[in-house]
């Protein structure tokens, strides 16, 4: 119904005339309502055409950010002497060092730090950063090593998790800490009363302090890994199994490599700075704590054996 069918409807509803209608109107409206909304009705026209000026005001300041930015990189690289391109590489992969951590893969550290989803320019910057080659038998080794122009990765390994190929899908981990972990300090015992001439038994040096955390850290690290794997692709009863059958097994190999004196110490100091960080998943870091002092106590009443290579 318009404004006029409207009228017409309570004209007829009061018994008047048009012209007596009209009248009524003229000398009993309110007319100051009728300002008041003429008024509201042009300020509402003002404000449309304001936020309009301010959403084009809004394109061009980002245009222009957008321009400053862009001059800026040029001219940062024309000071280093070179291309914006390479120039914008180093300061991601700066950006990716500065925040890199053990047990995070090369894909996980890209997306975190730099939002970036594309896998070809994930990897394009992977190979900027660690000499990824195939051997001689057309396969990617365990283990890819920084360049030496990328000194900001000097410290840092990309190690292959179980299962995996994708060259991105890669763990960082310390060099430190893969060496600790391989064994690569060994020690010589020489035997006592031996004759002159007759071989010595060889014995590997068990490990304490800070060595031994990071041996205990690597296994921890490479299992949190997997385990989240598994809840990513939402297959929750099997990470639990990894989780009670699996990482025991793993930590009791390495343990075996440790002073009993110092095992306990060692792997609580490990679990609690995780606990401290909150930087692995809650539901793992509470059930490895679990698992963890179950096979310490099971060490701690076994009698004291020692690897040795005779």
């Amino acid at each position: 119904m318009d404004d006029f069918e409207f009228a017409e409807e309570k004209r007829t509803e009061l018994g008047l005339s048009r012209a007596e209608f009209f009248h009524a109107l003229l000398y009993h409206t309110n007319w100051s309502v009728v300002e008041l909304h003429s008024e509201n009705k042009k300020k509402d026209e003002q404000i449309k055409e304001l936020e309009k000026e301010n959403e084009e005001l809004k394109r061009l300041v980002k245009s222009l950010q957008e321009r400053i930015e862009k001059l800026e990189l040029e001219n940062q690289a024309l000071k280093q002497g070179r291309s914006v391109r390479s120039y914008q590489d180093a300061k991601m992969l700066k950006a990716l060092a500065e925040k890199a951590r053990e047990g995070v893969s090369w894909k996980a550290l890209c997306a975190e730090v730099l939002g970036l989803r594309d896998e070809n320019k994930i990897k394009r910057l992977l190979k900027l950063a660690f000499v990824i080659k195939k051997d001689q038998h057309n396969k990617f080794p365990d283990t890819f090593y920084p360049k030496d122009i990328a000194e900001e990765f000097h410290e840092w390994a990309l190690k292959r998790p179980e299962g995996v190929a994708d060259v991105i899908d890669y763990v960082l981990y310390k060099e430190d800490t893969l060496k600790a972990a391989k064994g690569l300090a060994v020690g010589k015992a020489v035997g006592v009363g031996k004759a002159v001439g007759e071989k010595a038994p060889v014995v590997t040096a068990l490990k304490s302090g800070r060595t031994a955390e990071q041996l205990i850290d690597a296994v921890f690290a490479v299992a949190h890994h997997e385990y989240m794997g598994l809840i990513e692709k939402r297959r929750g009863k099997e990470a639990k199994e990894f989780l009670q059958e699996q990482v025991p097994e793993r930590l009791e190999k390495v343990l075996q490599k440790i002073d009993p004196a110092d095992r306990r110490r060692a792997v609580l100091a490990v679990i609690e700075r995780h606990e401290a960080a909150s930087d692995w998943n809650e539901a793992f870091v509470s059930n490895l704590r679990r698992v963890a002092m179950r096979l310490l106590n099971a060490h701690y009443s076994k009698p004291l054996e020692v690897e040795a290579d005779v």
